[in-house]
């Protein structure tokens, strides 16, 4: 497309979702816990039957001559393919959207307080993904800064291709290892599985990214010992390590037995569920401190579009390609713009071979 005129887009759309039910996955994750305490949220406040979906960008770091990683056209191994980075970014959003999308019933019940099932009500919208040539960073396995997108609309993701089971998250940034293990695994056994229970690892790094903590880490209770400092989940429903072993359990922490915990918090064989305080919490810190990350609202009113040359995405209520200026997506690259309204004042032009991502959310 090559326009010299102007043009005004504003449109309303429906995301859609959900991919096949899945099984989960453990990652021993190392975080940084922000402590969020429930009582300064007022939690009786949050619009927890309010559907609200988070932005996300998923970032692969790869050697400065472009291997060890997922690519752009090629997959892992270096091998041109359709399994590339977008398809994989693609993969484990949809199955870690189909996991929230279906709350459990927790495992480790207690006989004299059950705990309900709520809907959940949270998920991500894909909002860009990247592709980083830095050697010093391939090995690094933490979330660089300089590297972050979008920052302070957007929770940005980085998939290494070691590392196999550790993760970490930070504020609203996280890292997760295994990639490699993860494709070949898939290969060998033909089963898009190994591929997606990477989500429930995704789903916990975000669920400390929005605020919850481990409901059990040690013997002590429900406290978490990060660093040598003491943290809380704040969750009344999250039984502890002691009411557990009080209620008859010989073990708390099994890891894949009938004993296990099934929580998303908790490290187990099967991190599936979230409890009605758990999902309460994750809901105020979004209306509270989170709201300039949810789709369709804007931290920016207004950006410009100069210059295009590696994956970029533009996210302002009005995004603009001014007059004189020529913009030309390279082959294999994507631009997302994410608006209230496109105005193309400039030349704009997609040839083959590159893609051009425009989501428009009339409010």
């Amino acid at each position: 497309m090559r326009n010299s005129l102007k043009y005004k887009i504003t449109l309303t759309c429906t995301l859609v979702l959900f991919s096949n039910f899945l099984q989960a996955q453990l990652i021993s994750d190392y975080h940084i816990s922000k402590n969020y305490n429930c009582s300064t949220c007022n939690l009786k406040s949050a619009t927890i039957h309010s559907f609200k979906t988070m932005r996300v960008n998923i970032h692969f770091i790869l050697r400065s001559n472009g291997t060890g990683n997922f690519s752009e056209t090629s997959n892992i191994n270096g091998n041109p393919s359709g399994e590339n980075g977008y398809w994989l970014a693609d993969v484990i959003i949809n199955a870690a959207n189909n996991y929230l999308f279906y709350n459990l019933q927790m495992t480790q019940q207690l006989s004299y307080n059950p705990i309900p099932v709520e809907d959940i009500n949270y998920n991500y919208k894909l909002n860009g993904v990247f592709f980083h040539r830095n050697d010093s960073f391939f090995e690094c396995y933490y979330s660089p800064s300089s590297l972050i997108r979008n920052n302070g609309s957007v929770i940005n993701v980085f998939l290494f291709a070691g590392n196999d089971g550790r993760g970490a998250a930070g504020y609203d940034r996280l890292w997760l290892g295994g990639m490699s293990q993860a494709y070949t695994d898939y290969l060998n056994y033909s089963n898009i599985w190994f591929i997606q229970h990477d989500a429930n690892p995704l789903n916990h790094e975000i669920g400390h990214v929005l605020s919850l903590d481990h409901p059990k880490r040690s013997p002590g209770g429900d406290t978490c010992i990060v660093g040598g400092v003491q943290y809380f989940d704040n969750c009344d429903d999250t039984p502890t390590f002691m009411e557990l072993i009080n209620d008859g359990y010989t073990n708390p922490y099994q890891w894949c037995n009938g004993q296990k915990s099934n929580n998303l918090m908790d490290y187990s064989c099967d991190q599936r569920a979230l409890t009605p305080c758990q999902i309460n919490q994750v809901h105020s810190y979004i209306e509270t401190s989170f709201s300039d990350y949810l789709y369709g609202n804007f931290q920016n009113s207004y950006a410009q579009i100069t210059s295009f040359s590696e994956n970029t995405a533009y996210i302002a209520e009005t995004v603009e390609i001014p007059t004189g200026v020529s913009i030309t997506i390279p082959n294999s690259k994507r631009l997302y713009i994410e608006a209230q309204e496109l105005v193309i004042n400039g030349e704009f032009e997609v040839p083959l071979g590159s893609t051009f991502e425009f989501v428009p959310f009339g409010l």
